[in-house]
């Protein structure tokens, strides 16, 4: 791979490949011209008034805001840019950011690209991102292929790249968002017995931790651990009230990692020790 040379661009973290299609997959397929993972720095710009493909680039960590024709945006962790570089365009940041790209190109680039952005725009999130890292992966393996370089499977990644963000179904970036914490919160609550973390969770949700603690806040106001362990605190408070369970059961019940740790949370939450607080609800 090569080394970048952009102003703004952290050379030791970042590298591409660049490749020229040949006559019959200028005519015939999908092809890819430049495909890369840069580290910007905070600072970092870019404008052009036309580069001869498309395309599309997925944002590990940080955000890149983009100027284009259909208007301003701000792609954050965890989305995907859709850019016509045909046309005058420039994206930029303002914070250390990672992201993945692939320039392409190709008979049919015009036609998705109008449907993908009619349907999802230039920035979207997909419900899974897996499988189209996956082929975005695949791409830079195949361009380093030592079995020998295929146009035809190449364009078919490409392509399947492509279906998956056409298949996608619209929905806005909030309602995302809120479908997130709300699968989060469906699963502690029924996971409360295992000694759930907070890396655990935002990999269910293919997220950061970084990412997925900023989200979550945003929406509930409180962080994911607060909310394990307050989920956790109110199990407990439930059976000691309701159960003759011991103090050893319900630690276990209820995910704490060991009953000085569950003590601990306990009066730190309620100001008083679970059995003082048993005695005084259930009036002994």
């Amino acid at each position: 791979m090569a080394k970048p040379a952009e102003h703004g661009i952290d050379v030791n973290a970042s590298d591409f490949l660049i490749h020229t299609p040949s006559a019959i997959a200028r005519t015939t397929f999908f092809y890819p011209l430049r495909v890369g993972k840069f580290s910007y720095e905070p600072g970092y710009r870019l404008e052009r008034r036309s580069f001869d493909s498309y395309l599309i680039i997925h944002i590990d960590n940080g955000r890149l805001t983009l100027n284009l024709p259909e208007g301003s945006f701000v792609a954050e962790e965890g989305r995907f840019a859709l850019v016509n570089c045909y046309a005058h365009h420039a994206y930029g940041t303002d914070v250390p950011t990672t992201a993945q790209w692939l320039h392409f190109d190709g008979v049919m680039a015009r036609p998705y690209y109008d449907y993908i952005i009619r349907k999802l725009g230039n920035v979207f999130m997909l419900s899974s991102e897996t499988y189209a890292l996956e082929q975005m992966r695949t791409i830079t393996s195949l361009m380093t292929s030592e079995n020998g370089y295929s146009e035809a499977r190449m364009s078919k990644y490409i392509t399947d790249l492509l279906t998956e963000f056409a298949d996608e179904q619209p929905r806005s970036f909030k309602r995302k968002q809120e479908e997130v914490v709300e699968d989060t919160i469906a699963y502690v609550s029924s996971h409360l017995y295992e000694p759930l973390t907070v890396s655990e969770l935002a990999k269910r949700v293919f997220l950061s931790e970084y990412h997925f603690i900023r989200l979550f806040k945003q929406e509930t106001g409180i962080t994911p651990h607060a909310y394990l362990v307050d989920s956790r605190i109110h199990a407990v408070q439930y059976l000691l009230v309701n159960t003759g369970m011991s103090i050893r059961q319900i630690c276990q019940q209820c995910g704490f990692t060991s009953e000085s740790s569950l003590c601990a949370s306990f009066k730190k939450s309620t100001g008083m020790t679970p059995m003082k607080y048993r005695r005084l609800k259930q009036g002994g």
